[in-house]
């Protein structure tokens, strides 16, 4: 009370002279300034605050230019409403940065399961409630009717800033360290990339957007224009471009076409976060922050660009062998590209968004052939590009089938392969649509066209066996069958067969329909051929004597596989056993070019 008495002294309203209401006003503001500032106004209760704000607002209406004693009263309620503001604000920030020591995590980056852990907690953590805003808000308007708003955005700053980065450090995204990410293994990069995705989410749609909240909340409408967004910004800015440096480190990265996938997941994140970041970062000074999403995004787009028509080129020059030992099975190139192929076809709806021109039909300065690409002029660019892939790989598996030292294994690696291609695309409705029927015939001819020849590059061989030309000589007018050239046929046709038998069983063809129709054309080619050169020749074969047809008939010529050890023979062929282990690497991961 003396502190009031000697206040009012000296000023010209006498105490006297005023109203009961201003004194009782001085009396409240002047009470609460010599508590303690610990004790806080807010905790007593609605009334109290009610009362005390009223207080204050009587006493700026009654004070004038000449009244220094009013003015130092109203010196004291910004004094006192400053620190209940910056305490009731900082009390909600207190059980997040009162527990910084304790979420310190000690898991490695790998580890999901508490990286999920620290994320539900971090989405569980509950705003300001409505009697706090509401009390903030009040301060905010009473400080700003006395001219003293400046010390409330201070002081919010102050408080909430440090607030959102402590928030921001708990997702630790500071392990994810983007830096020379094509030194990351695609599994790692994947890794890092999906727990970015899940921290980038929780920034915009939760912590951004309640921030953003929060300042209009309380400073809508007060000070000067977009006073909020002004608030807002200071808050987040430096986490919001700390939170997407990762992705633009990507961005920049230039990776290689097998990575494409994630590629494909952030941009597909990115949309969105696109979006979410203009919703939150709409003012003029955070167009800073708009430009530099939009230009991730961009340069996301640039990338599966490229990944695609780079991978077009890898796909043509990659230059792993084939071995005779594989039997002629589908080549792990086949199955990464249609891998890559239907990876492209889940994600369609980015791809036709982003692929909107033609593709060359020249790559790495080879042609490629039009009767291959059917009518190009009926497909979307996005189909041409995967009709594209096809054709360069058969390019590609065409170059590797003539590294097998047999000729016809070369045939059943080029009928194995494409089959393999036209089951994938049959297989897939989506991508059957795209591509069209006409192209899956064209493969089907492919696959024929390479049966085709396996069968005559083996047939062949036992065939000219079969032929009766040079197994007869004439002798006194008389047309006879030479013994030494009939047991040197047959020799011959035996040595092939096991030459077959040796190499051929181990070979392989996966498709149990393609593997019958094959077995059942080599049948119908050699069985009866063979049957009936046994049936022309049965005297001679079986015993030699008949000196009418046979000359030189010393002896038996002994005919060493019957008719049903040839079908034997063929009923054995393209079932590779089964137990060989396999030496492939997972699909998904197999690196073309050395990438």
């Amino acid at each position: 009370m003396f502190l009031l008495k000697s206040l009012l002294q000296g000023s010209s309203l006498a105490i006297m002279g005023s109203s009961q209401s201003l004194q009782s006003s001085v009396e409240i503001v002047s009470h609460w300034h010599s508590q303690p500032k610990e004790r806080l106004i807010f905790d007593c209760g609605r009334a109290e605050v009610g009362q005390y704000l009223q207080a204050v607002g009587k006493i700026q209406q009654s004070a004038s230019d000449n009244n220094n004693g009013l003015k130092e009263i109203i010196s004291m309620s910004v004094t006192r409403l400053k620190n209940e503001f910056q305490t009731v604000l900082t009390r909600q920030t207190e059980p997040v940065m009162g527990s910084v020591s304790t979420t310190e995590l000690s898991s490695s980056i790998t580890d999901t399961a508490s990286y999920q852990f620290r994320y539900e907690e971090f989405v569980g953590y509950e705003a300001p409630g409505a009697e706090v805003i509401r009390y903030l808000r009040s301060i905010a308007e009473t400080m700003n009717s006395c001219g003293n708003l400046e010390t409330c955005i201070e002081v919010y700053k102050s408080v909430r800033r440090p607030f959102v980065d402590t928030l921001f450090r708990r997702l630790r995204l500071d392990e994810l360290k983007a830096g020379d990410t094509k030194k990351f293994l695609p599994e790692e990069l994947k890794m890092r990339t999906e727990r970015w995705i899940q921290a980038a989410k929780v920034c915009t749609r939760n912590l951004f957007k309640r921030e953003k909240q929060f300042a209009a909340l309380i400073f809508s409408g007060l000070g000067r224009t977009s006073l909020q967004e002004e608030c807002f910004l200071y808050t987040a800015k430096d986490a919001a471009v700390s939170l997407f440096s990762f992705a633009e480190s990507v961005s920049l990265s230039h990776q290689s076409s097998e990575r494409l996938e994630i590629i494909l997941i952030l941009y597909d994140v990115m949309l969105l976060l696109t979006q979410d970041v203009n919703d939150l970062f709409q003012s003029e000074s955070a167009k800073a922050m708009r430009n530099s999403t939009a230009g991730i995004l961009s340069r996301l787009e640039n990338e599966v660009r490229r990944m695609l028509s780079d991978f077009e080129k890898v796909v043509l020059d990659e230059l792993s062998k084939v071995s005779d030992d594989d039997g002629g099975r589908v080549h792990t190139l086949t199955k990464h590209v249609m891998f890559y192929v239907n990876l492209i076809v889940k994600y369609k709806k980015i791809f036709v968004r982003l692929i909107v021109s033609r593709p060359s039909m020249t790559i790495e300065g080879q042609h490629v052939p039009d009767s291959e690409l059917r009518d190009p002029s009926s497909l979307s660019p996005l189909a041409l590009h995967l009709v594209l892939i096809i054709v360069v790989l058969q390019i590609n598996l065409h170059k590797k089938s003539k590294g097998h030292k047999d000729a016809a294994l070369g045939y059943l690696f080029m009928m194995n392969n494409v089959k393999y291609i036209a089951q994938k695309i049959e297989g897939s409705r989506d991508l059957q649509e795209m591509i069209e029927a006409d192209y899956v015939e064209k493969l089907t001819e492919n696959v024929k066209a390479a049966m085709t020849s396996y069968q005559q590059s083996t047939c062949d061989r036992l065939l000219k066996c079969l032929r009766d030309e040079g197994l007869y000589i004439t002798r006194c007018f008389t047309s006879q069958v030479s013994n030494s050239a009939l047991s040197k046929r047959i020799r011959t046709f035996n040595g092939v067969y096991e030459e077959i038998q040796s190499f051929q069983s181990s070979w392989e063809v996966q498709d149990v329909g393609l593997r019958e129709e094959l077995r059942r054309s080599l049948l119908e080619k050699l069985k009866p051929a063979y049957q009936s050169f046994l049936n022309e020749f049965k005297s001679c074969l079986e015993s030699g004597q008949d000196t009418n047809k046979c000359f030189q008939s010393v002896q038996t010529i002994q005919v060493k596989y019957s008719v049903q050890d040839l079908e034997d023979l063929v009923a054995n062929l393209f079932t590779r056993n089964q137990h060989i282990p396999s030496t492939e690497v997972p699909v998904e991961n197999f690196n073309l070019g050395g990438h």
